[in-house]
């Protein structure tokens, strides 16, 4: 059977943090670095000092992920223990209740702005991915536990696990529309290419022998399992297989099919941004954002839930063995059997974002000191940060800045961002503690298109 195994996503989003020493969306070092497109994405009521032509694909390529509790040094005790990796103590004693993880990916295949008048356009078109998942310690603790005692007896809930890839393509516009105030906004039509949520809202299992020696040892043994869980995914050209059952009862969870040649779109919906600065003094300019306002429609639906006749069951010599896997998560022991009366629509939200942010210039507006407060909506739980910066912008092909984040790295991480003719490099969480928990990198190569900012004159 094709099973899902959490363990092996975890393992993956371990190595795109480590592989890409890359949580941030968006770029908050750059903000206030007035040469850089990027500062866009984060608030379209912006301006930038020319247009722009970002390269495709690797004009604007943004990775990042963070953790409540998995830092750097965790993830090297992962890859290290191998198949003890739920007797690693070290990493047993990390833990907390509920263990977090996101992963982002933010990039856009083209993009480019022009001012016209008093007036700035942009265009873009993006993929974008988002991953979260959150494990309490209880699904360890079960796991350790079927080594080391003679009856399996644990529970376990709330484990999440959710992503979410779409493209999107969208159009923006911002206008200066007195000297101290300028709004904007950005329109985005959404295609879903690939979901998947998984939802354990509980596991108990009671009773259970570690190993019986033969069926008779079942005869003085009262042993149940209680589950409540399910799975849906879309995706066009794959999607959850069920076994056959000739008999005509309930289909059990099989494993996941892929189809490559019948890939597409599995979904469509609408989002918008909108921004708008205002300088307050000659100096002092405050700004504000809201982004991804939208939805999500994603078609064929598959679902699999727990049947409410089979969510306490009896544990037998039959069925044992399902439930002693030491597979992170294997899905036989919560005994899913397909939803026939599923929706095949699901509406989804967007993981939106406000944004919050001041700002004081110095010598002639060429170097400021700022900061901005973030708080994304996504799931398991809303990620918010606060991060402090020092830019320096003698010119609009010349800008830089660093920055600090203490909140979602713990504290151990500066930034850092650099634009240097058409290159741009930045990092929010440049690590420089044994554990950081947050990681993100962004690279973009950028060409001046068009003429600058029309005098307001």
């Amino acid at each position: 059977m094709n099973r899902f195994r959490m363990k092996s996503a975890l393992l993956v989003a371990g190595l795109l943090m480590m592989g890409a020493t890359a949580h941030a969306q968006y770029l908050r070092t750059s903000y206030f670095m007035e040469g850089a497109s990027t500062r866009l994405q984060m608030n379209p009521g912006l301006q930038p000092t020319k247009g722009y032509f970002n390269l495709p694909i690797l004009g604007s390529l943004n990775l990042g992920a963070s953790s409540n509790v998995l830092g750097t040094g965790d993830i090297i005790d992962v890859l290290d223990a191998g198949d003890d990796l739920f007797n690693n103590d070290k990493l047993y004693n990390r833990l907390k209740s509920d263990n977090r993880l996101n992963v982002n990916l933010n990039t856009d295949i083209l993009s480019f702005g022009w001012y016209r008048g008093q007036g700035f356009w942009n265009v873009n078109v993006g993929l974008r991915a988002d991953v979260g998942a959150s494990i309490p310690k209880s699904m360890f603790e079960y796991l350790r536990g079927l080594n080391n005692f003679n009856e399996v007896n644990g529970r376990f809930s709330n484990m999440n696990f959710d992503m979410n890839a779409y493209a999107e393509i969208g159009l923006g516009y911002s206008r200066q529309l007195t000297d101290r105030l300028t709004v904007g906004g950005r329109v985005k039509v959404l295609l879903g290419i690939a979901r998947a949520e998984m939802v354990v809202d509980n596991f108990e299992i009671d009773g259970v022998p570690q190993n019986p020696e033969n069926p008779y040892n079942w005869q003085n043994v009262s042993a149940s399992a209680t589950m409540d869980a399910h799975v849906s995914t879309t995706m066009k050209g794959g999607g959850l297989s069920f076994d056959d059952n000739y008999y005509g009862g309930p289909r059990y969870l099989d494993g996941f099919d892929f189809d490559g040649g019948s890939f597409g779109i599995a979904g469509a919906g609408f989002g918008i941004d909108l921004g708008a600065s205002y300088k307050v003094w000659d100096n002092l300019t405050v700004s504000a954002a809201v982004l991804d306002l939208g939805f999500i429609n994603w078609k064929g639906s598959e679902t699999v839930t727990a049947s409410p006749e089979q969510s306490s069951i009896s544990v037998n010599e039959s069925n044992y063995q399902d439930f002693v896997d030491e597979d992170f998560l294997s899905m036989d022991r919560f005994k899913l059997v397909e939803d026939t009366e599923a929706s095949k629509s699901v509406k989804k939200s967007l993981a939106s974002t406000i944004l919050l942010a001041g700002e004081y210039g110095l010598l002639n507006n060429k170097l400021s000191v700022g900061a901005v407060y973030t708080s994304r909506f996504v799931k398991p739980k809303t990620q918010s940060e606060l991060t402090f910066s020092a830019t320096f912008r003698p010119m609009s092909w010349l800008n830089a800045a660093v920055s600090y984040s203490p909140i979602l790295a713990g504290g151990k991480s500066m930034g850092l961002a650099v634009k240097l003719g058409p290159v741009f490099l930045g990092t929010d969480y440049m690590f420089f503690g044994n554990n950081s928990k947050s990681v993100n990198a962004f690279f973009g190569l950028s060409f001046p298109m068009g003429g600058k900012k029309a005098s307001n004159d």
